[in-house]
């Protein structure tokens, strides 16, 4: 995690952000994730109300076992630590960066700060109802579709950069244990959906891990990815 100083990509960025938001006139940073890095962590007290402006991040929470469950991936222009400022409560799920991201952080006093005019509410309140509404289809996602759609759905976000290019064909072997968990599902059944996607020609084996061989056959499999609606 870095800061930002380049005032060409804030500008650029600015212009992303709803009007509503006026984020040239108050304390606010512009930072950079690395892959793998952490937005803000499940359990712990919000630091920052983050936007982000360039890249892609998966949500997903876990459970006082340890299990962890994807929520969705998110691209930009998203925002995140809304429900916890209006409610007052600790960080409800984990948020990292699949790719390199870039994010404007309030600080929470900030923030609040902000809750105090009428169209950053408006605002806020549009946010947190899109996001229930997507919660709410992903949840059905989960519940409706089988392994493989969710299988492919989480290949198809973390192979595709958020503006929807294709960038990244390998997956490594290490990382199909946590992807199983991600999407509710056991290694062995996952071991026999990439058999199944290797027959149908949308994956190969590679000596560490699997290979994307043709990546609008994943899209199909995937249903349209509604791990990424927004």
């Amino acid at each position: 995690m870095k800061g930002i100083v380049d005032r060409n990509l804030w500008g650029d960025y600015l212009k992303k952000i709803d009007p509503r938001v006026s984020l040239d006139q108050i304390q606010v940073k512009l930072i950079e994730f690395e892959p793998g890095e952490c937005l803000c962590e499940q359990g712990y007290a919000l630091d920052y109300l983050f936007f982000l402006v360039k890249g892609k991040v998966k949500i997903y929470v876990t459970s006082s076992e340890g299990k962890r469950l994807i929520v969705t991936f998110n691209r930009p222009v998203q925002i995140f630590g809304d429900i916890e400022l209006i409610q007052k409560v600790n960080v409800l799920n984990t948020i990292e960066a699949v790719s390199t991201v870039h994010a404007f952080a309030i600080p929470v006093e900030t923030a609040n700060k902000l809750c105090m005019e009428a169209a950053f509410n408006q605002y806020l309140l549009e946010v947190v109802g899109r996001k229930f509404l997507t919660k709410s289809m992903t949840l059905s996602f989960h519940l409706l579709n089988e392994a493989d759609a969710r299988f492919a759905s989480y290949l198809f976000s973390i192979s595709h950069n958020e503006n929807g290019q294709f960038y990244q064909p390998f997956i490594a072997k290490k990382d199909l244990k946590e992807i199983a968990e991600f999407i509710g599902t056991t290694v062995r059944h996952q071991n026999r959906i990439i058999q199944i996607f290797q027959q149908e020609g949308i994956l190969e084996r590679a000596p560490d891990g699997i290979k994307i061989s043709d990546p609008n056959l994943l899209k199909e499999k995937a249903k349209d990815n509604l791990y990424e609606m927004q």
